[in-house]
């Protein structure tokens, strides 16, 4: 199955690629130095969270864009949650913004039952946690960005 999210950052594409390539803890949200944060989505005013195990490959630029390879699987009971396998895109919008995609496929786990509640319910809570993940990752950034401009003056 695939799942997608794009989000616009206020920001030129050249300053949200240099904070990326300074490495996923200073814009991946709440990541831990062994690679695991928590992915979910709010539901009724109730946040709803699974810790995963995050695996980010280096960013790759091919003129303004750049894309990281991204994986994330749950930590516990792995059998029962999809790996998802996709990327993160920085792309300019024009010279004063980007779009942030967040992209992935997963296969849902246990066979024909998995795929059936798939269907039902579970393909939207995906879209769910890759919103929430993709938006996090944007505020990341722009605060990143924001705190750089003001300290420098810039702001």
């Amino acid at each position: 199955m695939y799942v997608q999210h794009s989000v616009h950052i206020d920001r030129p594409v050249r300053q949200a690629a240099s904070v990326l390539e300074r490495g996923p803890r200073t814009w991946f949200p709440n990541l831990t130095g062994d690679g695991r944060t928590e992915v979910g989505l709010r539901l009724a005013g109730i946040s709803l969270h699974k810790r995963v195990t995050i695996e980010l490959g280096e960013p790759e630029k091919k003129g303004d864009w750049t894309n990281v390879p991204i994986t994330w699987k749950a930590t516990f009971p792995e059998q029962l949650f999809p790996v998802l396998t996709g990327r993160l895109e920085l792309t300019p919008v024009d010279r004063t913004s980007t779009r942030l995609t967040l992209s992935g496929m997963y296969e849902p786990p246990l066979g024909r039952l998995g795929a059936l509640i798939d269907d039902a319910l579970m393909h939207s809570v995906a879209e769910a946690t890759v919103r929430e993940v993709a938006e996090s990752i944007a505020r990341q950034l722009g605060s990143v960005i924001t705190s750089e401009d003001s300290g420098s003056g810039e702001g």
